[in-house]
């Protein structure tokens, strides 16, 4: 997944799990939109989810930060 953007990760990672983004937005009690605005390059999560997201999809944290540049 090098040199892609978190937003990318996040969408191969979820699709990998069989999950839509509504359901990543209600199974981390994130407001509707979240996920597809991370996805769409809009915005990045907060720093203090990423533990989280990186347990939930088994990688590290560094795997999920964006390493596009």
């Amino acid at each position: 997944m090098s040199g892609m953007s978190f937003g990318a990760k996040f969408k191969l990672l979820r699709e990998a799990k069989g999950l839509p983004r509504a359901g990543i937005d209600e199974l981390f009690q994130l407001t509707p939109g979240t996920v597809s605005n991370w996805e769409n390059g809009y915005r990045e999560p907060e720093e203090e989810l990423l533990p989280d997201f990186a347990s939930f999809f088994g990688v590290a944290i560094r795997d999920l930060v964006d390493d596009a540049s």
